[in-house]
This record gives C-alpha cells, sequence and structure tokens, in this order.
C-alpha cells in the first residue's frame, strides 16, 4: 500500500452514527434526508467472471449491450450491483444480530447502518422518507466486445424441448415443442469498475470489502439460476479520483487467452496499487468493529 494510501486510511474516523448527525430538509410531501458531501474514497478494480451470465434489464431479456467508446459491450448495471452488495450487507448484519428484520425494498427500516449506507425509500402517506445512497456503485463495461464475450455455438444457447410433455388443461392436448435460446457471457469477461463511498469511515471500508467477496460469490446474474460469479481485483483506493472508465477500459488489456496485462494496469496508476494483504486484514477486523458498534448499527429494527 502506498504512502498516500496508509495517510488516507490511517485520516478515517472508526465509525459515525448517522442517525444522529443527519441533516434534513423537509419539503411539501417527502422529508429527504441527505447524508452525502464532498469527502469519499474511490475503490477501483476490475471484476472477472468465473462462471456463465446473463445480464439483462430489458422486457425481451435480450443482452445488455452498448457501444461505448469505439466497441459494442456488455454492461452490468450499477444498480444492479448494488442491490446484490446490499443483500448481502444485509446477510451480514444479520448474522450477529437474528432480530435485525430491514430487508430492501419492503421493509426498510431507515434507521439502521444498511438504510444509511445504501439510501432507502418509504412511500407511505403522512410518513414518506427518503435516504440518499452513501454507496455509489458505477456500470462496468466489458474490456472484451460482445462478439468476444458472448456464447454463440449453438448447442450451448439453443435448447429445444421436444419430449416436454406438458397438457393444456382442459382439453389435454398436448403443447408444442418449445424453442428457448439463452445467450450466456463467457467466464473470464472482464468489467472494470470504480465505486464511491461518501463520508467513509474505516468500518464503511471493512464492510464494503466482506460485502464485495460475498456480493461476487452470490452473482450479479439471473437470480433463479445464480449465474454471474465473479472475482474482484482492487487496484486502487483514493481520495482524489483522477481516472475514468473510458481510462480503464483502454488500459487493462485481455488477451485471446484471458491474461490480463498487469504492467499496463501499473502504469495506468502511476504504480499506486494497493497493498492487498492489508485490505485483507482490514476486513477480517469487520467481526470486531461489528461487536464495537453493535448499539448503533441497527437502529430500532431489533
Amino acid at each position: 500500500m502506498t504512502g498516500n494510501e496508509i495517510k488516507i486510511l490511517n485520516s478515517l474516523s472508526e465509525f459515525e452514527n448517522f442517525g444522529k448527525i443527519i441533516k434534513t430538509a423537509v419539503g411539501a410531501e417527502i422529508e429527504k434526508v441527505y447524508l452525502r458531501n464532498n469527502r469519499y474514497l474511490a475503490i477501483i478494480g476490475y471484476k472477472v467472471l468465473k462462471d456463465f451470465a446473463r445480464f439483462t434489464s430489458h422486457e425481451d431479456f435480450s443482452m445488455d449491450k452498448i457501444d461505448y467508446n469505439g466497441k459494442t459491450r456488455i454492461y452490468l448495471t450499477g444498480l444492479k450491483r448494488r442491490a446484490v452488495m446490499r443483500r448481502a450487507s444485509e446477510a451480514i448484519l444479520r448474522e450477529y444480530n437474528q432480530n435485525y428484520v430491514c430487508a430492501t425494498p419492503d421493509h426498510q427500516c431507515m434507521e439502521c447502518y444498511n438504510c444509511y449506507a445504501y439510501g432507502g425509500v418509504i412511500a407511505i402517506k403522512d410518513k414518506t422518507k427518503a435516504i440518499k445512497s452513501r454507496i455509489k456503485t458505477t456500470t462496468s463495461f466489458s474490456i472484451q466486445t460482445d462478439e468476444e464475450a458472448t456464447i454463440d455455438e449453438p448447442e450451448f444457447h439453443n435448447i429445444i424441448r421436444k419430449d416436454l410433455k406438458m397438457e393444456q388443461a382442459p382439453t389435454g392436448e398436448q403443447k408444442k415443442a418449445s424453442l428457448y435460446e439463452m445467450v450466456l457471457i463467457k467466464p473470464g469477461t472482464v468489467f472494470p469498475f470504480i465505486d464511491i463511498i461518501f463520508n467513509p469511515t474505516k468500518f464503511d471500508l471493512s464492510m464494503y470489502l466482506e460485502t464485495l467477496k460475498r456480493a461476487d460469490a452470490e452473482g450479479y446474474g439471473s437470480r433463479s439460476s445464480l449465474l454471474g460469479t465473479m472475482e474482484s481485483k482492487i487496484l486502487t483506493v483514493t481520495d482524489n479520483l483522477n481516472i475514468s472508465q473510458k481510462e480503464l477500459l483502454e488500459g487493462i488489456k485481455v488477451d485471446e487467452k484471458g491474461n490480463i496485462n498487469e504492467n499496463q494496469i501499473n502504469s495506468l496508476l502511476k504504480e499506486n496499487l494497493v497493498d492487498e494483504d492489508k485490505l485483507e486484514a482490514l476486513r477480517k477486523e469487520l467481526p470486531t468493529l461489528i461487536e464495537a458498534h453493535k448499539n448503533e448499527l441497527y437502529g430500532k429494527t431489533t
């Protein structure tokens, strides 16, 4: 870890109870709670897809892809990543307090750590309230083109159910064979990412690291098929974000065998790569930090 990053981490307070320091502005119909300010930490890295996946946010279930920076790329929305991370974060807190009942999207308490970190909305007459997320997850675009990233062999994504017996009620007639076309993203596809934590604390970063690990293991693809598990590598943690998604896409090189050019990354980040052992040590501090602040983490949800 560089001297600058050590200075950044040492400057963080261990924990803040945002339930006590929030500032509210009351409008005509909704009370909005703003927790962001100009202090932030940016976590920059990349994810490698470990199994097959489908990323889709369209009604026709087509693959999420877009023309960006000269190529047609697969994209993973920041909202999707944040939703998976929030569920993982809720599960972590529940491990230490079985009475913790806050859950997204329908049972947000608006008083616990997760609500102050990931935001929330209560849309009930006379009780409306909204909290902005302090954790910003940006949309990630694949290094590889959509043609390079997806499977095009028919045996992988065309499945014809000719022998499936499904009688139609009430006539008893046999349904016709069904054709399923499933285009999958290949393992090894690389997605650079930039995540931002506003009003950061040591607890936030420790919780983020554990949440990231669990969210990657859960996967970001279809919930029903549990596709889309990933492995993340954090390249740098900084309070001076001076690199863009475009620069990451241009600077990270992946060869035909899926090998990632680390030398190119070093040049891109000017050697400011993190010490992975230090980050792992901080992640492992989480149980101690949760125990130290357990009376402030859960609000009135227990």
